[in-house]
Order: structure tokens, then sequence, then C-alpha cells
């Protein structure tokens, strides 16, 4: 195996990299615009890469989000995409579509389906693979959290140092309760096998970092990183104004336009859920365990809705010169909630749009909202993978954010507009000042030095680093 931390005059050894994702491009979720940046950025960086992923049919019985093929123009041709079967037999799906079969299905299997469904093919491929393009050193991405624990399988089959990266915290991510405590202690001892072995294990938060060492105190904090996501650094500079232009002042008539984009990941029966006491929970749901309460209707827009309809009730002249826009699919309860919040003639919601359209979109707003879940007793690890396209956009963010890493990010970035969710003046008063500012831009200071760190360029250099150091160590057994 090579030695790829050797340098040949300035050049590093080229690496190669075995990189795991079930979930790929034309696949159009969150955690997979990571992986594309990977893909994009980390050949410059010395880096052939393998990417492992499952074929595009799979994907409609995996996931409702829509696939957008144009995510896929920038990959390099160098990169070799290896599609194979998920292995989800036609019975499973059939099964879970029912209610009765969901609940044999989850209360019958206690880690992640696709740690058992998809081990097969993978094997399959990789005892092919591996001897053919004799990787020096595998990288996983998480979640669906069973790709971590193939990892470690395949690590230890193929004997590869392997770098764990985690876009998730595994069994701190509450949006729904595990089945029992049983089930979360199973979860617990997978992750801390992970950690462990793993040569790096890398999180996307720092926030998720502190809390695997809180949790896990024996865990070595050299083998814990932040990598974080981040943005196309082209995209930061078509966005930035010339700084020798002054914005001419808007009429004291114009609209101001908010946008938000993305999905809000929230539903009112896992809130109820979450909630509700257990005297008054359905049998099924008796044994259910949570290890913290997370109330994700802050991570909706009612909050967001709330203050614009004190708004109104405040300015009326001035709401009328609010419109705003919500980019994205649009769940059934979003317009029960604009009738109740009398926000319906504000608030547009065209549904998914391609990516790029989204991102100018961004760029071209008055402001954009951002909110996040709140942890009772506890802080938010969460950074959702918008507010890098936020700041790419430079344009002021309205924060309404609970503790947590959203809100360090934000606050540090110098373009956070921020308001307590929790208070309807705060919010309105806020969204006064956007719309009667002679230029919203000029209400903000972005701090530049803080912003470009997060550049894609560099979150890939830093993944290299930790690939190299990894293939240097070898297998850890």
């Amino acid at each position: 195996m090579s030695l790829p931390e050797k340098e040949t005059g300035s050049t590093p050894v080229r690496l190669r990299v075995l990189l795991l994702a079930f979930e790929f491009a034309p696949l159009s979720v969150g955690g997979v615009h990571r992986v594309l940046s990977l893909a994009r950025e980390l050949p410059k960086c010395g880096v052939d890469l393998d990417i492992v992923t499952v074929r595009e049919d799979a994907y409609a019985a995996w996931s409702s989000a829509p696939l957008d093929h144009t995510l896929l123009a920038d990959v390099p041709a160098s990169v070799r995409i290896h599609r194979i079967p998920s292995g989800f037999p036609s019975w499973y799906w059939a099964l879970t579509r029912g209610r009765a079969g969901f609940r044999i299905a989850q209360y019958g299997y206690w880690g992640d389906p696709v740690s058992l469904f998809w081990r097969r093919p993978l094997i399959a491929l990789l005892d092919r693979l591996v001897p053919e393009h004799r990787p020096d050193v595998l990288l996983t991405t998480a979640p669906p959290f069973g790709v971590a624990v193939l990892g470690r399988m395949v690590a230890r089959r193929y004997r590869l140092p392997w770098v764990a990266d985690m876009r998730d915290a595994w069994t701190r991510w509450c949006v729904a309760p595990f089945p029992t405590v049983g089930h979360y202690l199973y979860s617990r001892m997978r992750e801390r096998a992970v950690l462990e072995r793993a040569n790096i294990a890398v999180a996307t938060s720092h926030v998720t970092r502190e809390q695997w060492l809180a949790d896990m105190p024996s865990l070595s904090p050299d083998r814990l990183t932040t990598i974080y996501n981040g943005f196309d650094a082209a995209s930061l500079r078509a966005s930035a104004p010339p700084s020798a232009v002054v914005a001419a002042p808007s009429p004291p008539s114009a609209v101001r336009h908010v946008v938000y984009s993305g999905s809000f990941y929230y539903t009112p029966e896992s809130r109820a859920a979450t909630f509700r006491p257990v005297w008054r929970r359905a049998p099924q749901q008796w044994l259910q365990y949570r290890l913290r309460r997370e109330d994700w209707l802050y991570r909706s827009p009612y909050f967001f809705l709330r203050g614009v309809q004190r708004l109104r009730a405040l300015h009326p002249e001035l709401a009328r010169r609010l419109r705003v826009t919500f980019l994205g699919f649009v769940p059934k309860w979003l317009p029960p909630m604009l009738a109740e919040t009398e926000t319906a003639d504000i608030v547009e919601t065209p549904g998914p749009v391609p990516r790029a359209d989204a991102l100018r979109v961004e760029r071209e707003a008055d402001a954009l909202l951002l909110t996040s879940a709140k942890v009772l007793g506890g802080r938010d690890y969460s950074i959702a993978g918008k507010v890098y396209e936020y700041f790419a956009a430079g344009v002021p963010i309205l924060g309404l954010l609970t503790d947590g890493a959203m809100r360090d990010l934000v606050s540090e970035s110098g373009l956070g507009l921020m308001a307590d969710p929790d208070d309807p003046d705060a919010v309105a008063d806020m969204l006064a000042r956007v719309i009667t500012a002679a230029d919203p831009r000029q209400l903000v200071v972005p701090n530049a030095p803080y912003i470009a760190q997060f550049d894609h360029r560099l979150m890939a250099a830093r993944m290299s680093a930790c690939l190299r150091r990894a293939a240097a160590e070898g297998y850890r057994g």
C-alpha cells in the first residue's frame, strides 16, 4: 500500500479513496450536496475517487425527494461512480407501506435496514473493486447510519484505514423516537463502535463533536474533528456587489422580498408524539424512547408567520410591502398554518425548483429566513445546508434561531438580523427594519474572513488532510 503522506517535489502523491455514499446525485436532498462538493473538489487535492452508491431507480422507493440530473454536471470525469442495487427486496416496501407492517419492521430490526440489505450487493462489488483499484483509504458518509455500520465492516474485511463522515448526530438525531430504550442502546453501541474504530470521525457541527466527547469520554479527542459544509466560492463572488458601488435608495413604496429555501423538517404528528404524556399515547407508543425532547415547531415557519401577523396588526402599511416565498416541497400542514396566521396572501409557495434557480432567487432576495429546532435543556447541533448558501448570497439573514450551532455561525458571520422566535413583537420589529431600510443589505456588516473559511475548496482540503492522515496511519484493527 502506498504512503500518500510522502511527496514528490512539492506535489503530494495521489491518494486512492473509496467513498461509500448510499445517497448521491441525482437525488436532491440536503446531505447529497456535501458529497457532491467532495466529488468535485477532492480530485483537485490529489485524490482519485471511486464512489459507490445505489442505482437511480432505487430512490423512488427510498425517498420522495426529486431527482435533479444537473447536479452531476460538474463532477469530474476522473471520478468513477459505481451504481449498485440497494438490496431492499420488494416485500420490504410492500410490508412497510401498511401501518401494521411498518411497526413490525420498526420493532423487529434494531439497526438501520441499510446495513442489512445493502451489505450483499456492496460486498459483491467490493470483492472485485478493491483488488482492482487498491484504495489507500475508505471514506463513508452517513446518514443513512447503516452506511457507517457497513463502513466498519468494509474497513475490517479489506483492512483499510477509515474516515467516517457523519453528517448528522446519530443517537442525538431526535426527529422521531426510538421504538424502545433497547433500540436506542443498540444504536448507541453501534455509534460508539464507529467512533472508536474509525481512524478519524468527522462531524459537520462543533456542537456534535462536543456532544460526542461529553457522551463518550473515552473517545480520543484527536480522532474527532469538525469539517463544516460550505459553498461554492464562485457563487460568493457572483453575489458580492462591487465595493465602490453604493446602492441607490429604494422608493418609499418598495416591496421587500423574504425567501426561505428548502425543507422545514417538521411534522405535527411527530411533535405531538414528542410532547404527549405516556398515558395519552397509543399502546404501540408506550415503549418509545427519546434521549431528549426537541421542539421542531421552531424549525417550521410558524414563529416567523406569527411575527408577520403581528406586523400586519401594528403596521398594516408595512405589511403590504412584504412578499415572502417558501421554495421547496409544500407540506400538507403549511396551508392550514398560513390560514391560522392570516398570511396566505403574503406567502408564495411555488414548490421545488432546480438548485440553480433557488440560488439565483436567494441572491436576489432582500432577506433570507432561517429557523432552528429548540432543544429543551440543551443546544441544537444541526446546521442546515442552506446556511452556507445564505452566506454565499451575502444577503441579510433573518435568524429566528434557538441556542445552538446555527446561531453561533450566523452571529459570527455578521449577516444575522436576530430575533427571539418566542417574541412576535421582536420578529415584527425586525421585519419593519428590513422593509423601511433604503437598502436592507446595509443593515448588516459581513465578516468576510469568517465567511471565506466555508469555501468548498477549503472543506475538501481539510477532508483530504484527514484522508492522508488515516492512510499514513493504516488500518487500526
